[in-house]
This record gives C-alpha cells, structure tokens and sequence, in this order.
C-alpha cells in the first residue's frame, strides 16, 4: 500500500486548527497511535487511507495534512480583539473560515464593482455616532425605503426576505448559510449569529441560518444599523441585551425601525386584557411584529408596560428554546432552492454579468458561488429570475 510523507508539525497544527482532542481522534479504528505520531520529532510514512481517516476525524482537507510546512496564520481583525462579557474569545475554526470566505468574496465584488467605476455605498457611515436609538430606527426604515407598517400582513419569513431584499437593493451584500460554504461543519448561533464586513465599497452581511427567522430578521436589522453606523461586528448577543453602549443603541433602534410605540402600546395593553401570562403576551407581539418575544419584551419594560422580572423569565424560556432549534435548511429539499437562499441576489447578479462579459472565468464564478456544475449554476440563475437576462 502506498505510503505518503507527513509532518508532525503539520498534524499538531491541523489538530489545534480544527479544536480537536487527539485522544477521540486515537479512538477511531486504526488511528491508536495518532498521538505518539503527533510528538514525534521525524517524518512520518502514513498510508492513504490512514491519512484520509485523520482529515475526515478532523474535518480537514486531505492536501492540509500533507503539506512541508505549517501555513501563517494571520488572524482577521475582526476577531482578533473578540470579547464576550468583556473576555477574551477564541474563534472556533468555523467561525474563521466562514469569514474568510466571505472576506473572499467581498474582495472580488469590491474590484469588480471599482472597475465598473460605481462609487461607494451611501449606507456605509451615513449617520453619526451620537445618534439616538429613535433617530436610528427611523434612519433604518428611511435609507430601506420602509414605509410604517412594513412589517403588516407578512409572515416573519416574509418579512426576512423583504429587509434582505431592501438591503440588497441597496448595495448591501447579505449572506445566509447554516454550514461552512460546501462542507458539512454546522455554524454554532452560540457562538454567533451574524457579523458584518464593513468596506466604503461592498459591505457584507452574513447571518447564522441556524437560528429562527425572527432572530434573523432581528441580526439583520441589527448589522444594517452598524453599517449606518460604520462599524464591524461579531453579533452574539441575546437579542436585546447588548454588553456595550452601542450594542444596546442599536438593539433598540431595531425594535424602533419596526414598532410604532403607540401601536405597540396599545397591543401590550390588549394582549394583557386577556392573559397575565407574560410569555403568552409577549409571544402575541412576535408574532405582530415579527421580532423575538425578548427583544419586545425589553422594549415594554423600556415603556413601563413590563418589569425585570418579565424580561427575565421571557430569556429564560427563548434560552431554552434555543437550544432545541435546529437549521430549517432541510436535508433532501431543492438544492437550487436552498443555493438560492444562501446567496445574495446581487452578489449573483455580479458574478454572473461577469461571466457573461468575459472578464471572469465559468471555474472561478462556479467557485464563489459555490456550486460545482453547470447544471446547478443554471438551477440557481433560474431560482433567482436571472436565467433568460
């Protein structure tokens, strides 16, 4: 059987890379020494399949394991300085890669769109800092081109797809996936629920499909008022809790870009008449206005329609909702569907005007949408109304 040349060096990183702990990787059939292969000082000879049983233990292409030497790592600056509770945060290599890709693909859409001579985006930095979480709000519904009751008559899906849309029509490049790109590596919502790339030219949202479409609509919103705002972010928070000044600003600017106050006092008030029961009052309002029962349930107490006590047994209940929630991106369903959803709809259309012009190649358009056929780029052009253009 044919042996391959491996480097302990490169396994220890490939191990600290994917968080792993070698004693489970030991554990699986055949790879009893992989520990002892990890200390040693000299070269190893692996078989194939041995090598093959280590990248899928560590969920690591097979050409990271057989590489000379360990790749520089250059941590993004977005997660360098990463705190939650104002501690220091290792990034999971999930969350690294997943931005990476989308760092790739902003970096091809800013040269693409400065070659075409477009200027930069209006939202980027469009309000100042000082601003007050009701002008924000309304800056939100004002540069979206919302008018007051958007949210009316619409599912909360419905209302994800038209804030995605809005925001797309906008400029803004928004992403949604539950895995890293093609592979199968699950996204964590602990661990995050969006982050935004913030650039002059093409800023990027991504959002965690792992969550309910509430709290997506509700990240959504939330990364759009740091675009306004000009700034970039990790957002982990609880929907409404926020850890800085800032984060709790721009928390409840989103509840005030979708709630009238006197609306929603008044629809407080008659969902009090008739039940005390806080979860049953606050889960009436999600369902109005198509946020999460916490974030309304902290907008009541803001308005004295509800105390700490609320707030506290609605993140109760949301906290142990959350852990039962699985992605709806469903297995065996339309995969040209599912590419669709992933992909924003700009993005799409800029890749493919490139490919239809000549200045990107079929392979390299294939790769940062990522589909792997002609076929299924067609699927998705097809999803997307972009086929006969």
């Amino acid at each position: 059987m044919a042996e391959i040349t491996v480097y302990p060096a490169t396994l220890r990183w490939a191990v600290k890379t994917s968080n792993a702990d070698p004693a489970a990787v030991a554990a699986r059939r055949g790879l009893a020494d992989f520990p002892e292969w990890l200390s040693s000082s000299e070269p190893l000879r692996l078989s194939f399949s041995k090598l093959s049983d280590i990248g899928k233990a560590l969920q690591m292409p097979f050409g990271s394991l057989v590489r000379s030497s360990v790749p520089e790592q250059h941590e993004d600056e977005l997660v360098q300085y990463r705190t939650i509770k104002n501690h220091g945060v290792e990034p999971s290599r999930d969350l690294r890669d997943v931005i990476r890709l989308m760092r790739n693909r902003q970096d091809w859409a800013k040269d693409e769109l400065s070659a075409r001579g477009l200027d930069e985006n209006q939202l980027v930095g469009s309000v100042a800092s000082d601003i007050s979480a009701e002008e924000l709000g309304k800056a939100i519904r004002e540069k979206l081109q919302l008018d007051d009751a958007w949210y009316a008559r619409k599912t909360v899906e419905e209302q994800f797809r038209y804030i995605r849309q809005r925001a797309s029509e906008n400029g803004l490049i928004v992403m949604v996936d539950s895995k890293v790109g093609t592979s199968h590596r699950r996204l964590s919502v602990q661990e995050f629920r969006a982050f935004v790339l913030l650039d002059p030219t093409a800023p990027l949202i991504f959002i965690n499909r792992n969550d309910s479409y509430s709290a997506m609509l509700f990240s959504l919103l939330h990364e759009i008022g740091h675009v306004l705002l000009g700034s970039n972010e990790i957002f982990n928070d609880d929907f409404a809790m926020g850890e800085t000044r800032v984060e709790r600003l721009i928390n409840r600017a989103v509840v005030q870009s979708v709630v009238d106050n006197q609306d929603f006092c008044s629809y407080w008030k008659e969902s009090s008449r008739r039940s005390n029961d806080i979860l049953m009052i606050a889960n009436e309002c999600a369902r109005r206005y198509g946020l999460s029962a916490l974030a309304l349930t902290i907008h009541a107490r803001y308005l004295g329609l509800a105390a700490d006590e609320d707030v506290q047994t609605v993140s109760e209940e949301m906290r142990e909702r959350l852990s039962k929630t699985r992605s709806s991106d469903a297995k065996g369903g339309n995969q040209n569907n599912t590419n669709a959803f992933h992909l924003d709809s700009g993005f799409v259309g800029l890749v493919k005007s490139s490919i239809d012009r000549g200045s990107l190649s079929y392979s390299d358009g294939f790769s940062l949408l990522g589909v792997k056929s002609i076929q299924a780029y067609d699927g998705l052009l097809q999803v997307k109304g972009m086929a006969n253009e």
